[in-house]
């Protein structure tokens, strides 16, 4: 009597509400740890306002969420600092952020391997692509066979459950 053959479970691919679960809870991380960094490298701790003095104070204004915004997100130690957090999970072992491990998500090539950092980094850069026409490159995974975004397609990948 011949042994019964194994059947591996086929991987299903990463879905659009998933994906920005994941998304959400990778730029959670980020801008947690890049706030304590960036307080914690600031000069002198009277100059920087919590979030609570600005709010309790004077309230929210434009100015004030402007020059928030500037300060944290136009540093390029930010730029730098999102860059290799997506750039090196990606191509980690684990082939995956922290939000998309914790989702149960990982990025692949077409093949189901891992992804080298060349990859990793073009899918990274794309997505500036994808953002261009109103964010379309991203809404893209609603069409497509495999729920790939257009960063995907750029840099032949695909990002499947685990």
């Amino acid at each position: 009597m011949p042994a019964p053959s194994l059947l591996k479970r086929s991987s299903l691919y990463g879905s659009l509400t998933t994906r920005f679960v994941a998304f959400l809870v990778d730029t959670t991380m980020l801008v947690f740890f890049y706030t304590i960094i960036f307080y914690s490298a600031g000069s002198n701790a009277q100059e920087m306002n919590s979030w609570d003095k600005t709010l309790q104070h004077n309230g929210v204004s434009i100015p004030d969420l402007l020059a928030i915004g500037k300060a944290l997100f136009l540093n390029p130690f930010f730029a730098v600092v999102h860059w290799l957090y997506y750039t090196l999970l990606e191509a980690s072992p684990k082939q995956a952020t922290i939000g998309k491990f914790t989702l149960g998500l990982k990025v692949t090539d077409l093949r189901g391997k891992r992804i080298s950092v060349w990859q990793s980094n073009l899918r990274y850069f794309s997505k500036l692509l994808s953002l261009v026409p109103v964010g379309l490159g991203f809404l893209l995974i609603l069409t497509t066979r495999r729920s790939q975004m257009f960063h995907d397609y750029m840099a032949r990948t695909v990002v499947v459950t685990d």
